[in-house]
């Protein structure tokens, strides 16, 4: 009800003052209206109001008016005829400028009652004397022709603006020129904008003088003019030359573009041609030094230029060299032009770079890097030995990825050069089984099959390929059921027959993919009718493969080039293929009348000349949509045994329909039954027993209180006793310190601390009885206070408390009670009462904690209120970065605590940040700090209104900064191990370089703790879950957040991604697994599985499988491929899950000190490891590289090693002497002997080592060191 008010007696004062006498209060006014409409205030209500005030001859206001018009006009079109007058009578105003925004304003109101009356004065600003006038009605007669076509052809207007092509004034000329443009772009049937010679060289004219956007519209309606023959195309491409030097991009591109296409009607071997290819470089060159946005149009653009004509810049191969500091999308970009410009005479400097790039971090770099070597050796016969010794070189480095890329491009390179380079095929097979890319494993085995003659174990190798064909990808069964035949029909004799049968009945009745199926019916025909048909079908001469194949094709390429400078030529894509709602003319090169091909053959105009010819190739791209998503494979119906029981009942191993984890669409296309449109169903399943112990199968009823308070700290979900707590906004909390000592609380002791905990001051206290009789009846009051500091609530503390115990409280505080100085400023004097007498002490609550989250500051305000502070309240000091820390840490670490970051800039090569702080009672306090590279001192400047409270800022500043980050909840190894990942309770995730112990990059998002963090296969992506209940999809290379996932009802305890990095799956307190497609728009998951009745504690993928645990002592496995559940029942609670390298077994940790092993195809137990203590936290669990060895934390504080084989403990090492603190993380490096753990804030790396005394020699030499640095790289070797 008020607020209605409020807002009527807002729109009244405005009326009040837009009817007064007084010029200033109604141009006052009529700038609060504006200002009101354009934070989206309704202010339709003033429109007469308004207009009234148009009766002014004085410009500012005139425009405001306007403005509000603009928008308002549609929904008031009645009341907009009142304004009409006014309209006329401005276009016939003395002032150029008013006459100009009149016709501009009513070219802008859509209304076709203001439209009607828009003729006239638009006519006779098309003919005004002042060429300001002129320029802004050309521009209104497209906007009329937008509203009106027929009105403006009734009107003469087009024959005006045709006339207005050649007016004295050049700006007139290119608004002319562009509202004709734009008028023909709408109507390309009506030849609305005919250049001829005259008009083309008024333009020509005219675009010395003009702006620079007034030129591109020039130059693109120039190079829609057909020259009549050479000469005129050379004399127009000399006028435009010197457009190239311009410092626009857009003009040099436009410029280009003209150019291009004019040079199709020019002699190519003529010495204009040869002068004008030289004068194309430079500028195209330049625009590689620009940011990198524009130099990734310019890069798109050259690509084009380049499969054009690549004589324009075959000697400025240098400048598409790679810098290190490039984006991706640049990088790659220039591979593809280097390739493109690679020759015999630049081809060993090239490939020096290639083999360099292949070794660099960023594997998709990488991966292109290596396949551009293999597009060299196509492309360059004379250096194709070369390129594969320098491929052979890579497949020995044995890093995964860039063995796989070497291998699909020597399958292309035998293509290339048949019965050349197969002395190498016994190196690649050597390399067999670390394939897993359906694309090089389909290469492999094309290999294998195309010189089975040469490989005596062919069979077996193939076999091996066989064994799991069902599991295999689309690409590689076809190439494996080739393959098969391919070595039946090379060696019959040699070859087993089964082995054919076996795959040709696999793919002709098993498999639902019709290709597959239809492929193997013909080669069964062919083989059992005739099977020299057979051989002269399937072992066919075939065609050359041919660098060209990523052309694009002529026609095609040459309707991009007359896009150049436009979003065609960024996409690579006709403009109609993603321009929709307006019809496009096709634009294509000009042809020379009397072209002349290499044979000297003249071709008429029209004919397409031979070097145009496609040659015939096979794109070594094959396959590449099908292999995005692994579980696109083929879902057999294999029969399964039943029982009538019901999903959810006590039988542990039952198959149940999984959830769509495919959109509708793709889920129709494949046939298969599952939920349609987004609906969830409940399915009955089928279920087995298993052979697992009847001790496993006994059902046990668990609450899952107290021991999800435990684990997950401060959700608390049961009445019990509370669980471990902590920090959710992990603000900096100074530890317990003695309040009240026994000896004065006549056997009760207090000790407290104060903290904030989400936005609110508490006190954080211990009681603890050391008299000999019970305490009870617990009551706190505070004295007035300097901030007004008084109990929330009233104190609640366990009663009785008896003697020797100790209980905790909590006691949540405001800031609004009654305000007396305090000596000193933040102490409190406190009085507790219990049923034996009343005590009082005195407590200091450190100034952080009334640092409110209210305190940002405008960048403005802040500079006016720094200057307006005197000097004289100004403080400085030197800060001590003890912790090493980077700009990026101090910041966030000072924003945990409510400091709030205005600015940061760097002067001189110093950082500084500049910061507010308002506390409680309103006070700000504004900071400078600068920090200078390597060097741990921070300079320190304050200024506030109120001087006493400086010193105790700098103190809240030298106790935040001196503090360890707080505790690391995750470590994990990226795929390559090169790097690695930490998150934790200071809300950010972080990017190290393990071996140097250098923080890469901050990530930050989330607004409480991180709990796990994943990249992807690529490095490129992170996914993160923490305490927000949100899971983060983010670029690694910027920092951003791409996508912010929010539909759990609790934190977020693990998050996975799946193999292609397209899907993220996160496992909830919630008691859900949700699955997020990365490529979809949509922000839902895409699907659920809520089959848990308890929290869902870790996750684990593997291949086609989904592993998780959860509090209700059950390990579900989701069969993705086959649509089952396998659910088993182990008997305790369950933490973390790990699936062994070999895909055979899982490891479990449970909250009984016991790691279990389990086969995981039938559910057996396969060895217990003890001898280590979980029985509160989720302490994480690993295995080593070739499964021999089990590792986990311990809530102790020791690294543990068993051997797999016999479950004995090979060694247990601490962390710190006498650090008791749990490990509760750790990560195995994917490729060599090395662990990565993680104890409160500091983080260990272990390495593998023989000698015990030397382990422990390492150890006391860095234990000394780390009190230092938190968090610190800590190394050290287990035996």
């Amino acid at each position: 009800m008020y607020e209605g008010e409020g807002k009527k007696g807002e729109i009244y004062e405005l009326k009040a003052e837009l009817n007064s006498d007084k010029r200033d209060r109604k141009k006052e006014a009529v700038k609060k209206v504006i200002a009101s409409m354009t934070v989206g205030k309704d202010v339709s209500q003033l429109f007469p109001d308004v207009v009234n005030c148009m009766q002014t001859d004085n410009l500012e206001l005139k425009k405001l008016v306007y403005l509000y018009l603009m928008n308002y006009a549609k929904t008031q079109p009645e009341m907009a005829i009142l304004a009409v007058n006014t309209f006329a009578k401005d276009c016939n105003d003395p002032n150029p400028l008013i006459r100009a925004l009149a016709v501009r304003t009513m070219g802008c109101i859509r209304v076709d009652k203001i439209t009607e009356h828009l003729c006239e004065p638009l006519r006779k600003c098309l003919k005004d004397e002042d060429p300001y006038v002129r320029k802004t009605a050309a521009v209104c007669v497209a906007k009329l022709y937008d509203i009106n076509q027929q009105l403006v052809d009734d009107q003469g207007f087009l024959d005006m603006l045709r006339d207005l092509l050649s007016d004295s004034n050049p700006m007139v000329v290119a608004n002319a020129v562009a509202a004709l443009s734009e008028i023909s772009e709408q109507s390309p049937q009506i030849k609305i904008f005919d250049l001829n010679g005259p008009t083309v060289n008024k333009l020509l004219t005219a675009l010395n003088e003009c702006t620079e956007w007034g030129q591109v519209f020039m130059l693109d309606a120039i190079a829609n003019y057909a020259p009549r023959d050479d000469k005129e195309a050379q004399s127009i491409c000399e006028r435009i030359t010197p457009r190239l030097a311009h410092a626009n991009s857009a003009v040099v591109l436009s410029a280009v573009k003209v150019l291009m296409k004019f040079l199709e009607l020019i002699d190519q071997n003529s010495e204009f041609a040869q002068n004008l290819f030289r004068k194309l470089a430079p500028p195209l060159v330049t625009l590689l030094s620009t940011e990198p946005e524009i130099q990734y149009v310019a890069l798109r653009n050259i690509n084009l230029i380049v499969q054009k004509r690549s004589d324009i810049l075959k000697n400025e191969m240098k400048v598409f060299f790679v810098k290190y500091n490039d984006p991706i999308y640049v990088k790659l970009e220039k591979l593809d032009i280097m390739i493109r410009l690679t020759n015999a005479t630049n081809i060993a400097q090239v490939l020096a770079e290639l083999k360099e790039y292949a070794t660099e971090v960023d594997v998709d770099f990488v991966r292109k890097a290596v396949r551009a070597i293999g597009r060299c050796a196509i492309k360059v016969e004379q250096a194709a030995e070369r390129c594969v010794s320098t491929l052979i070189d890579l497949i020995q480095t044995k890093v995964n990825y860039v063995v796989q890329e070497a291998i699909i491009v020597i399958k292309d390179i035998f293509r290339k050069y048949p019965n050349k380079y197969e002395s190498i095929i016994a190196t690649l097979c050597e390399n067999l089984d670390s394939l897993d890319e359906p694309e090089a494993r389909a290469s492999m085995i094309w290999i294998v099959g195309e010189y089975a003659e040469r490989i005596d174990n062919a069979d077996e190798l193939l076999e091996g390929f066989l064994d799991g064909f069902k599991d295999e990808n689309n690409q590689v069964q076809l190439q494996l059921l080739t393959a098969i035949v391919k070595l039946f029909l090379k060696k019959p004799t040699e070859t087993p027959q089964e082995l054919v049968t076996r795959v040709l009945t696999v793919v002709t009745q098993e498999t639902d993919n019709p290709d597959l199926r239809d492929r193997g019916y013909i080669y069964w025909r062919l083989l059992s009718t005739d099977p020299k048909a057979a051989k002269e079908v399937i072992l066919a001469e075939k065609p050359l493969i041919s660098e060209e194949t990523d052309l694009l094709e002529p026609t095609l390429l040459g309707e991009l080039i007359c896009h150049i400078g436009t979003l065609a030529s960024v996409y690579h894509k006709p403009p109609n293929t993603f321009v929709e709602g307006r019809f496009m003319t096709k634009k294509n090169l000009p042809l020379r009348s009397g072209f002349s091909n290499n044979d000297g053959e003249s071709m008429g105009n029209g004919a397409v000349p031979s070097n145009y010819q496609e040659s015939v190739v096979i794109s070594s791209n094959v396959g590449s949509l099908i292999d995005d998503f692994d579980i696109l494979g083929p879902m057999p119906n294999a029969p399964t045994t039943t029982t009538d029981t019901l999903y959810g009942q006590s039988q542990q191993r039952a198959p149940s329909a999984i959830p769509n984890l495919l959109d509708d669409e793709l889920s129709s296309i494949l046939g298969t039954d599952i939920n349609m449109g987004g609906v969830q169903t409940t399915p009955t399943t089928a279920t087995t027993n298993t052979s697992a112990p009847a001790s496993r199968l006994t059902t046990t009823a668990t609450s899952g209180g107290n021991l999800l308070d435990d684990l997950f700290g401060d959700l608390n979900l049961s009445s019990g006793a509370p669980g471990i707590s902590f920090s959710s906004t992990n603000t900096f909390v100074l530890p317990k310190e003695i309040w009240l000592t026994a000896q004065k609380g006549k056997g009760m002791e207090i000790s407290g601390t104060f903290a904030r905990r989400n936005n609110q001051i508490v006190m954080e206290m211990d009681f603890t009885n050391k008299a000999l009789q019970p305490i009870s009846d617990f009551a706190l009051q505070i004295n007035r206070n300097s901030f007004g500091l008084i109990p929330a609530q009233p104190l609640h503390v366990t009663s009785p408390l008896f003697p020797n115990q100790t209980v905790s409280a909590t006691l949540a505080l405001n800031t609004t009670g009654s305000i007396a100085k305090s000596d000193p400023l933040t102490n409190l004097q406190i009085a507790v009462k219990n049923n034996i007498d009343v005590f009082y002490f005195n407590a200091i609550v450190p100034i952080h904690v009334f640092f409110g989250s209210d305190g940002e500051m405008d960048k403005m305000a802040f500079l006016q209120t720094w200057q307006d502070i005197p000097e004289s309240n100004e403080v400085k000091h030197q800060l001590q970065n003890s912790s090493n820390l980077s700009i990026d840490d101090l910041q966030n670490k000072l924003r945990l605590n409510n400091v709030h970051t205005i600015t940061r800039t760097t002067i001189e090569q110093n950082e500084m940040l500049y910061q507010t702080i308002k506390l409680t009672n309103g006070i700000f306090v504004l900071i400078e700090l600068k920090t200078s590279p390597g060097n741990r001192t921070i300079a320190f400047s304050l200024k506030t209104r109120v001087p006493e409270i400086a010193n105790l800022i700098v103190q809240s500043y030298e106790l935040i900064l001196s503090t360890a980050q707080g505790a690391i909840r995750c470590v994990r190894y990226n795929i390559d191990g090169n790097y690695c990942l930490t998150s934790g309770s200071d809300r950010t995730i972080k990017l190290w370089k393990p071996d140097s112990n250098l923080t890469i990059k901050t990530y930050t998002g989330h607004s409480q703790e991180v709990l796990d963090v994943h990249s992807s296969y690529d490095n490129s992506r992170l996914c993160s879950g923490g305490g927000d209940k949100r899971v983060l999809y983010i670029d690694v290379m910027s920092g951003k957040i791409v996508k912010k996932y929010q539909a759990h009802a609790g934190r977020v305890q693990a998050v996975r991604f799946n193999e292609e990095g397209t899907l993220i799956f996160s496992a909830s307190i919630d008691g859900t697994v949700k699955i997020w497609d990365v490529k979809s728009r949509e922000y839902d998951p895409i699907q659920i599985l809520d089959d848990a009745k308890d929290s869902v504690t870790s996750i684990s993928l593997s291949g086609h499988e989904i592993l998780t645990t959860s509090l209700d002592q059950r390990v579900r496995t989701y069969d993705i491929r086959f649509g089952k559940l396998t659910e088993d029942f182990i008997g305790h609670n369950l933490t973390y899950i790990n699936i062994s390298h070999d895909q055979q077994c899982f490891l479990v940790g449970t909250l009984s000190s016991q790691l279990m092993l389990f086969d995981k195809i039938n559910g057996k137990l396969l060895q217990t490891f003890v001898d280590y203590t979980n029985n509160t936290y989720m302490i994480e669990n690993a295995l080593s590289n070739d499964d021999q060895f089990i590792y986990s934390g311990s809530e102790d504080g020791r690294l543990i090693c068993w051997s797999l084989l016999t479950a004995k403990q090979v060694c247990a090492v601490e962390h710190e002497a006498n650090n008791r603190k749990s490990v509760n993380t750790l990560s195995h490096h994917p490729k060599e002997d090395k662990l990565l753990t993680a104890q409160e804030g500091n983080i260990y790396i272990w390495s593998k080592t023989d000698n015990v005394e030397e382990k422990e020699e390492i150890k006391k030499s860095v234990v000394t060191e780390k009190k230092f640095v938190a968090p610190k790289f800590v190394s050290a070797g287990f035996e």
